[in-house]
């Protein structure tokens, strides 16, 4: 019954996948048509003169469906990208991205509870909650600013309505959850509390053999997730308390090692971080590490410390620190990763939680890969988090 009740479920999903697909042409189309008025063109023209103009629509969507075979739950999810770039010239474009992720259902609530084990878990979301489509990017970028004479390192400014989270601690082994580790503690470095979508600038300089790279950037501390998605806070009444963070990379033959730190004026937090990532070839294949670590110093907010202004707590530090370790094996159309993490908070009492994850992902085409995945999730004595495990299946689309 089950089986037969999961292959219903597959037959539903790849209907809509491809009811989606069919959607997505016109929308392109009329996409295509309204950007080309903006330049001075003509709304009937093809879709190829529109890409020789700078034009260039991306679109994505991910579905995951995952089971806690101990609590009998289940829930899946769905979420999709689209994103809209107009190429200025040679270095110049200006990019928006709109997103949608679907709310959880109340299996999918309570496993989450249980266990934060994927971090496409309502990244939009409305004043109630719940999953919604937004804008969540629009920024300008040139990626010849700044840039030394006869020099072949690249650069990017960026600035306007950005992904705080997805611009420091970048890399290439676990920071992508549609395609690479889908555990929220090896997505990201949790240590570091940015926020989501927000007015920043962000100057990146790549490392390249033997030679220095960095990365600065400056944002408001608070993005659309703090204000429960209303834009007016985020864009034009938001306070003026900042998010900071620099970092540093070196990149010596097959590892690049990457130092940052950073201050969120909202969250009275600072914190610093660090990663060592690796990349073997081998003649079948490649093996890739990833080593992270965070220490975060956070003082008691005001709202907590005006709950009793004599009680000694209202000056307590937060500690926060975090490791990981995550590898990926990677041969013709398939991928393994294995990682596993440890978190630690530290106050009044400790709170210790360790989470693994292992998946197995293999790639059709350029435009589809299917994955499966097996998460566990195991804590301290003390901690106040239970013993989980959440596996599933995972399917990414883009066009």
């Amino acid at each position: 019954m089950r089986q037969s009740f999961f292959s219903l479920k597959i037959k539903i999903i790849h209907h809509i996948i491809v009811q989606a697909c069919e959607l997505v042409k016109p929308i392109k189309l009329f996409i295509t048509g309204a950007l080309l008025l903006v330049h001075g063109q003509v709304y009937a023209q093809t879709h190829e003169q529109a890409e020789k103009q700078g034009l260039t629509i991306d679109a994505s969507t991910l579905w995951t469906t995952q089971q806690n075979t101990k609590q009998g739950l289940s829930s899946s999810l769905f979420s999709a990208n689209i994103d809209l770039g107009v190429q200025l010239n040679t270095q110049q474009l200006i990019q928006l991205g709109i997103e949608y992720s679907q709310t959880p259902d109340e299996q999918g609530q309570v496993m989450f509870a249980l266990f934060e084990s994927s971090a496409d878990v309502l990244t939009t979301q409305d004043a109630n909650e719940a999953g919604r489509a937004q804008v969540s990017t629009f920024y300008w970028q040139d990626s010849d600013v700044f840039k030394q004479p006869n020099s072949n390192t690249d650069t990017e400014l960026t600035i306007g309505l950005l992904d705080i989270e997805g611009g420091v601690d970048t890399n290439g082994i676990a920071n992508d959850e549609n395609t690479q580790f889908l555990l929220p503690a090896l997505v990201n470095n949790t240590s570091i509390y940015t926020p989501d979508y927000t007015l920043g600038i962000r100057y990146l300089k790549q490392a390249r053999e033997n030679e220095v790279g960095y990365t600065l950037l400056v944002s408001r501390s608070e993005g659309l997730a703090d204000k429960q998605g209303n834009y007016a806070d985020v864009l034009t009444q938001g306070n003026s308390q900042l998010f900071i963070a620099s970092e540093v990379k070196w990149r010596v033959n097959n590892s690049e090692v990457h130092l940052g730190a950073w201050k969120n004026q909202a969250e009275a937090a600072t914190g610093m971080y660090s990663a060592l990532q690796y990349h073997q070839p081998f003649s079948m294949g490649e093996l890739a590490l990833l080593v992270r670590a965070g220490l975060t110093k956070q003082q008691q907010s005001d709202a907590e410390a005006q709950k009793d202004i004599t009680s000694p707590e209202s000056k307590q530090t937060l500690t926060h620190s975090t490791l990981s370790l995550a590898s990926t094996w990677t041969q013709n159309n398939w991928q393994f990763g294995l990682g596993v993490a440890t978190e630690r908070q530290q106050a009044q009492q400790d709170n210790e939680i360790h989470q693994g994850e292992a998946w197995l992902k293999y790639t059709l085409h350029d435009m589809a890969s299917v994955s499966v995945f097996n998460q566990w999730q195991w804590p301290d004595e003390q901690s106040d988090s239970g013993q989980a495990r959440h596996s599933g299946l995972r399917l990414f689309l883009q066009f």
